[in-house]
């Protein structure tokens, strides 16, 4: 073939300077090419070298033309047929030593590796759910996320789904992390751990009826599964002890009670507080008149669950505080004072000290001598 090319060429006097030049023209015209069809290529970076050093031999025998674009393209091809069947090979000898390290828990190597695999084959599906585990590990949420994403692209695994489920609870993005397990119940046929994840998020959302259902399908699925049956017990509890909660405010205040804890667990305050808002305007709209629902028909009911009452307004008074919201935690403690909590002076002392912090002495002092009158 070169000698082919050197009788084409042999009366055409091409300088050196010239040939380097016709090979750097077709590498970059071969180059566009297959950035434009990047999806097929698995490297492009590799791609394009291999294909840039094949059209600049190419060239080196003909004067820049379709012909030479035409071998250029051939060299285009061949290079990404290699590179299609080569590039997973390294991938998986970095993915093996990725293996290694995460067994040790040495995720910091686990995802240099992991990286290092993905530049040969970024777009596998099994590389990419590793690396988001890793990153998941490291706490690194974001990156996490992304990854888990990209490999659900390529591969519809429930782990995948699962571990994004994990991912969004643990950025409070509640809603996400919901969708992302009822995606995970959809792809698998052992169901159990979906199904305890959707419990554990209606659990966390105040659906506690749909939350029981969860723990019990999830047993269903596996009679032997101990964290559902954990989690069964946990919130039969709960459906107990807010039972009248929830006949007496509703269940959207027990929605938003829930869900403003959890906000408020994984420290996204603004939500929180959203949620408190509602759930405070439900209960204390509830509660004005008071001493008539005291005498009412109902009044044996009330008396019997006051201490749960009083245990709301305890919990929501305390999110209160701890968003920076002095003065809507008072309103509520102030209100609690009227089911006769058990602990009455120390809770007239803590409203003094509300009061302290935003400077007015006067009431402080007040709720203070109320407290000593209440010994």
């Amino acid at each position: 073939m070169a000698k082919y090319y050197r009788e084409k060429t042999q009366n055409k006097k091409i300088a050196l300077l010239s040939k380097v030049i016709q090979g750097i023209i077709v590498s970059v015209v071969v180059g566009v090419i297959i950035l434009a069809f990047k999806s097929l290529i698995t490297s492009i970076p590799i791609a394009m070298g291999v294909v840039g050093a094949g059209a600049l031999v190419v060239s080196l025998f003909l004067r820049p033309s379709y012909k030479a674009i035409y071998h250029g393209l051939i060299c285009a091809a061949c290079s990404g047929l290699l590179l299609l069947n080569l590039t997973p090979f390294v991938a998986n000898i970095y993915l093996f030593d990725g293996y290694k390290a995460a067994v040790a828990k040495k995720w910091d190597i686990a995802i240099k590796n992991y990286q290092r695999a993905l530049k040969f084959d970024p777009r596998d599906g099994e590389l990419n759910f590793y690396a988001g585990y890793a990153y998941m590990k490291k706490k690194d949420y974001n990156r996490a996320a992304y990854h888990f994403k990209k490999s659900l692209k390529t591969k519809l695994d429930p782990s995948a789904f699962n571990n994004l489920g994990n991912v969004y609870l643990e950025q409070g993005r509640l809603k996400e992390a919901e969708e992302a397990y009822k995606n995970a119940l959809y792809t698998q046929v052992s169901r159990m751990y979906s199904l305890n994840n959707l419990g554990a998020i209606y659990q966390k959302t105040g659906h506690l009826d749909e939350s029981l259902k969860m723990f019990k399908e999830a047993l269903k699925s596996n009679p032997k599964y101990t964290i559902a049956e954990r989690n069964l017990k946990v919130v039969k509890s709960l459906i107990n002890h807010y039972r009248y909660i929830k006949e007496r405010y509703g269940s959207n205040f027990i929605e938003d009670f829930f869900t403003g804890r959890s906000y408020l667990e994984y420290k996204r305050l603004n939500k929180a507080m959203e949620c408190f808002r509602r759930a405070s305007a439900i209960l204390l709209t509830r509660d004005r008149n008071l001493k008539q629902d005291l005498s009412g028909k109902d009044s044996v009911k009330l008396k019997r669950n006051m201490g749960v009452i009083s245990q709301v307004y305890s919990v929501l008074g305390s999110s209160f505080v701890r968003g920076g919201k002095i003065k809507e935690a008072i309103s509520i403690y102030k209100k609690s004072l009227q089911f006769h909590p058990r602990n009455v002076q120390q809770l007239y002392r803590y409203i003094a000290s509300l009061y302290m912090k935003i400077g007015e002495k006067e009431k402080a002092d007040e709720m203070l001598k109320k407290a000593r009158l209440s010994q």
